[in-house]
């Protein structure tokens, strides 16, 4: 792939919105805009209605002044989900209306919020078989949950919606740093899911602080500018980046000093996708092959995540 500006690499953060509020998130957004890397954050915009998570929403002030100023500065805004909770349609249809009230735009991007029962094509129905037999096997090992985004008659149903106005939803994870070389194809159709969702892209795992230091690491920088690949990292900047006292974590703050210094393109989440989209040489529907290859790369990635760090 060759990157605009003659740049040898492309990389760009996904932010889950978890727990996240303007002291905690705030310090790393600076640093990201001291090192020109234009990232994408994700907020709700109704307060957590479980007792799960925690975190502020676009109801609230100071934070969607916050997160205007961030767009205002070249950040892109995304959704994940409209809250934390299980939210009926009424209140989805409200909030994706109010996002656009308050921002001035829909989100191009959402990304399904852990146990909400309105996601969009969510738990066993993310995976081809027989991956979605050994989910649900897990699932209901651990305590089923019904994911009903993209059902029709359900309470829960606001495919037509996403169909309508997102672009681009996240699936697979992985643990390398080059999320292009595990999914060349993203972003992609995928044939089995098309009635509700336009495309779909893969990214690579900082959950937490841990990971993500361990992703950026200068020698997987310096074998991802080598190869010339894109990474979209997945984490939670509300996870351990920033201590109590504002205080930026300091392997951190150096890795992406180092990341920031390198010859790369630096843009959102969307607008990297928009450009691998606009450079496709094949059709963007994924083939069956294709996605039982990602199927089990993202199962076999996930077993090696859970021996090295246990979760």
């Amino acid at each position: 792939m060759e990157w605009p500006g003659d740049k040898k690499f492309a990389f760009t953060i996904f932010d889950d919105t978890d727990n996240s509020t303007v002291k905690n998130v705030s310090p790393i957004y600076n640093l990201l805009l001291e090192n020109n890397l234009k990232t994408t954050k994700s907020v709700w915009v109704y307060p957590p209605n479980d007792n799960q998570f925690s975190g502020d929403c676009l109801l609230d002030e100071n934070y969607l002044d916050f997160v205007r100023n961030l767009n205002g500065n070249g950040f892109e805004i995304a959704l994940h989900n409209v809250g934390s909770g299980n939210f009926k349609r009424d209140d989805i249809v409200q909030g994706i209306e109010l996002f656009e009230k308050l921002l001035g735009f829909y989100p191009n991007i959402q990304v399904n919020h852990a146990g909400n029962r309105d996601n969009i094509y969510f738990g066993a129905k993310r995976f081809l078989p027989p991956f979605s037999s050994l989910y649900k096997l897990y699932r209901y090992i651990k305590g089923g949950i019904s994911f009903e985004g993209e059902v029709e008659t359900s309470k829960y149903f606001w495919g037509d919606i996403v169909k309508e106005k997102i672009k681009y939803i996240r699936n697979f994870t992985f643990n390398g740093i080059n999320t292009l070389k595990y999914d060349p194809a993203m972003p992609y159709i995928d044939p089995q899911k098309e009635e509700y969702s336009n495309y779909w892209f893969s990214s690579s795992d900082g959950h937490t602080v841990e990971e993500f230091n361990n992703l950026i690491k200068k020698e997987n920088v310096d074998k991802l500018a080598k190869e010339g690949g894109a990474c979209i990292v997945y984490t939670h900047f509300a996870s351990g980046f920033v201590n109590e006292n504002g205080e930026i974590n300091l392997e951190f703050k150096n890795k992406l000093n180092y990341l920031a210094s390198k010859n790369g393109w630096f843009v959102p989440v969307s607008k990297l996708l928009d450009y691998l989209l606009q450079n496709k040489e094949k059709s963007s529907r994924a083939s069956y092959f294709y996605l039982f290859k990602l199927n089990l790369l993202w199962l076999i990635d996930r077993l090696l995540k859970k021996i090295k760090y246990n979760r």
